[in-house]
């Protein structure tokens, strides 16, 4: 995925938003929370290019595994749950995790993912995109898959301006 993340992370907010209302956190914070775990996973670009010179497949390091993301997930929700108090930190641990999980999914389309590092060395996709295009970028934009994101891109902005007309 290239441009869906973002949106996909604002549809996922309106989603959770709905369902637990009211919850802990300002609507604001609710939405920067989950839109920022939406994107997380994909700061390892910054090593990937800095750093790494491009040498291991970014989606290979730890932020994209979900054996990382999945006892994060699991071990705040259940401390959100069983608290008392409902703590916010836990609430917010909860969603970021959990976009941060979509995010990890929505890579699995066309993107190889490693979904069992570190156990299994072994990346999985849904859809092969093809090498055929320079540069490299190109295959992903002129794949099918690559509507895919403008509809998830379209379903976001449909739902951002329906919130703000009522």
């Amino acid at each position: 995925m290239f441009i869906a993340h973002l949106p996909s992370g604002y549809i996922l907010a309106d989603l959770l938003d709905k369902k637990l209302k009211p919850n802990l956190l300002g609507s604001k914070a609710f939405y920067s929370i989950i839109m920022l775990g939406a994107i997380f996973p994909d700061i390892d670009l910054f090593y990937f290019y800095f750093f790494d010179q491009r040498s291991v497949h970014h989606h290979k390091y730890f932020v994209h595994w979900f054996s990382v993301w999945i006892p994060v997930f699991l071990m705040a929700y259940t401390f959100w749950k069983i608290s008392k108090h409902r703590s916010k930190l836990a609430l917010a641990t909860t969603l970021f995790s959990g976009a941060a999980l979509l995010h990890i999914c929505l890579d699995t389309f066309v993107g190889d993912v490693w979904l069992f590092a570190p156990f299994i060395d072994r990346a999985y996709v849904f859809f092969e995109v093809t090498a055929r295009y320079q540069p490299w970028w190109l295959n992903f934009i002129l794949h099918w898959s690559f509507l895919v994101e403008l509809l998830i891109c379209a379903y976001a902005l449909y739902v951002y301006i329906r919130k703000i007309r009522l």
